[in-house]
């Protein structure tokens, strides 16, 4: 089992900006080392980029594919 947290409530606010926080490489990593469970915990919102470029809309994509994998549970 993995727990990713994205530890930021929007992309805009991500210190090291939008291509590091949807960054494939760095969540292929993360959910590969799971064995049959990933966690991945964040906002909402950030399922919900604002895309400026035809490059952050590749990241986004491939960042978005996992809520269209996924099982959600909301806790709030």
């Amino acid at each position: 089992m993995v727990i990713v947290s994205l530890t930021t409530s929007t992309h805009d606010e991500a210190p090291r900006g939008m291509s590091f926080l949807y960054s494939a490489n760095r969540l292929n990593i993360a959910t590969s080392r799971a064995g049959g469970l990933c966690i991945l915990v964040g906002n909402p919102k950030l399922f919900e980029p604002d895309c400026r470029t035809p490059e952050q809309m590749r990241l986004a994509n491939a960042f978005c594919r996992y809520l269209e994998m996924a099982r959600t549970v909301d806790r709030r």
